[in-house]
């Protein structure tokens, strides 16, 4: 029996030396919805999880894209959670000459960036942070929000890397929203730039699904053939050596 067991430890073994490299990231921080239309005003929620086993996250930032200027931002209050919103002087603004003198002034800044603080994500967690901004761009592209996450060790994961079309996902993709035309999001199907992004990782849960089918069906058959053994060579009525083999498969 013990021989039996050794090969199964060591298949088992192998097919998870086989999956390590292949195995993809599955999360890191995401932005939804990921689509917006143009020249209009949306809500997104920012999602951020623990990835770490010993840190809590401490601190999110997110760099708002420089190709765009976005006015108008507003938070959803997240307990125990500080938020900082850090604006630009925009080039030759000028007042309105409305009478919400605030507004005109809030008008004549973009936004540049959120922070977040004071609060903590546990590992295993995640955190959804909503802000409502607008306008959007009335030209259709991508607008990137890099996002830089501190952990209470002073670890700071910077998800920055731009997602490319037809490319490999990064290793850190930064938050995108694509904007489109209301028209051309019907379409979206037929537009290669969002969904490309997420082509590594389904080929990666395929191969882990894969890999894990034949694992199991490895083990089936040692299961199969140490049921055999055991009927060949019965055990005495007192059955301690049983007992024993029963020990050992539990034990970690």
């Amino acid at each position: 029996m013990k021989p039996i067991r050794a090969v199964a430890a060591t298949l088992v073994a192998g097919v998870a030396v086989l999956l390590a490299p292949t195995l993809p990231a599955l999360a890191h921080v995401t932005v939804s919805p990921s689509v917006a239309t143009t020249g209009g005003r949306g809500t997104f929620a920012f999602k951020v999880p623990d990835e770490r086993a010993d840190a809590n996250t401490t601190r999110v930032e997110v760099v708002f894209p420089e190709n765009a200027q976005l006015t108008s931002v507003s938070l959803r209050p997240v307990p125990g959670w500080k938020a900082t919103i850090a604006t630009r002087q925009l080039p030759n603004a000028a007042s309105a000459g409305s009478d919400d003198e605030a507004a005109d002034k809030a008008a004549d800044k973009a936004v540049t960036g959120i922070v977040w603080e004071g609060g903590a994500i546990k590992p295993g967690e995640y955190q959804v942070f909503e802000v409502s901004l607008g306008p959007l761009p009335t030209t259709p592209g991508q607008l990137v929000f890099k996002a830089l996450q501190t952990y209470s060790n002073g670890e700071v994961v910077r998800w920055i890397d731009i997602p490319e079309a037809g490319a490999p996902q990064p290793e850190h993709p930064a938050p995108v929203i694509y904007v489109k035309p209301a028209d051309a999001q019907a379409d979206a199907p037929a537009t290669p730039a969002a969904p490309a992004a997420a082509t590594p990782t389904d080929d990666g849960v395929a191969r882990l699904l894969g890999w894990a089918g034949l694992a199991l069906g490895a083990l089936a058959l040692l299961t199969a053939a140490a049921t055999g053994l055991r009927r060949r060579d019965p055990v005495p009525a007192s059955a301690p050596l049983a007992e024993a083999d029963t020990a050992a498969r539990l034990s970690p």
